[in-house]
């Protein structure tokens, strides 16, 4: 079945004075309808860098250097202003990190929304209003028609990440993109919030990329993950085939990391060293200063994606694995 969303080759670059950033590197994935790809990485590993650039809203001085985006087999990178508009927020939509600074706090919650509907679904103003009720009551936000009318400040965060749920799904997108939908809400309301986007997806058939830095929550949701690293995809594979066996030694790193129930009591093991500087990324692989497995070859030159039933791993010990 041909991908919903198409990613390859994507390199992102910001350019400074003091050397250039290369966020994001050589990053590959494809996206099927109805399914859910998780996107795994520590801060500033260019999970959000690799969003943005799908919706062509890569932050200046950013620039995408090289690679193609393409939705239903069309040219996202090649698109005009007018063209990116019409399939950003409307067919593609997005869930930002924190909906306190993406909403506008001087504008009501329900005006916005209904803002989104007249844009792109060309309703007249009563009725984007009632859409909006309907959609708020939809995301289980209670006196849907009262909590219209109030501004992000008077609502909780949970309400406002639901809020922002509404706001992106008010066009019925083919795909959405939730980049750390759960930061800085406790876990109830974390575990609501999740339970909410599946059931929603499910719904409306739609394909969801979700950025996060919790395994927890992939393991769970996720079909398939992306395993990030320094702004290059390390990992990729089946939810359940990672989890069983992960195949990259900086996946085996995270996996390691992670508190077990059940057993004694015992300090955590800890990756060794510090992700490489983005402006003086190393020679060969970028995880060869903090690997365990290392050989000499791995500081030689980059090493590209090892592909084998359904798994890629940037090793070049991978298949020896």
């Amino acid at each position: 079945m041909a991908a919903l969303l198409e990613v390859k080759n994507l390199c992102v670059r910001f350019p400074q004075s003091e050397g250039d950033v290369l966020a994001v590197r050589d990053v590959s994935f494809s996206l099927q309808r109805g399914r859910t790809l998780g996107f795994v990485g520590e801060s500033g590993c260019g999970k959000s860098v690799t969003a943005y650039s799908v919706l062509r809203l890569v932050p200046p001085p950013g620039v995408i250097d090289a690679g193609a985006i393409s939705y239903q087999g069309r040219d996202i990178i090649g698109m005009d202003d007018e063209e990116i508009r019409k399939v950003r927020g409307k067919e593609i939509a997005m869930i930002f990190q924190e909906p306190m600074t993406s909403l506008n706090p001087v504008f009501t919650v329900g005006y916005q929304i209904a803002e989104n509907i007249i844009l792109h679904l060309g309703m007249r103003k009563r009725e984007a209003r009632e859409y909006s009720v309907e959609l708020l009551n939809s995301v289980g936000i209670p006196d849907p028609a009262d909590r219209f009318n109030s501004y992000p400040h008077e609502l909780s965060g949970g309400m406002r990440q639901r809020a922002m749920i509404a706001m992106a799904l008010s066009t019925s997108p083919s795909v959405l993109i939730a980049d750390e939908p759960t930061t800085a809400l406790d876990v109830t309301i974390q575990a609501q919030i999740l339970d909410l986007l599946l059931r929603l997806q499910a719904e409306r058939r739609m394909s969801l990329l979700l950025i996060t830095h919790d395994l927890g929550i992939v393991a769970n949701i996720a079909d398939e993950i992306a395993i990030m690293y320094a702004g290059e995809i390390v990992e990729f594979g089946k939810t359940r085939d990672i989890f069983r066996k992960p195949g990259h030694p900086y996946t085996r790193g995270l996996f390691r990391a992670i508190p077990r129930i059940g057993r004694k009591k015992a300090e955590l093991r800890t990756i060794p060293g510090t992700v490489p500087s983005m402006t003086a990324v190393p020679a060969g692989c970028v995880f060869s200063p903090r690997c365990d497995s290392r050989i000499a070859r791995c500081d030689r030159s980059p090493v590209g994606l090892s592909r084998r039933k359904g798994r890629a791993v940037r090793c070049i010990r991978y298949k020896a694995n």
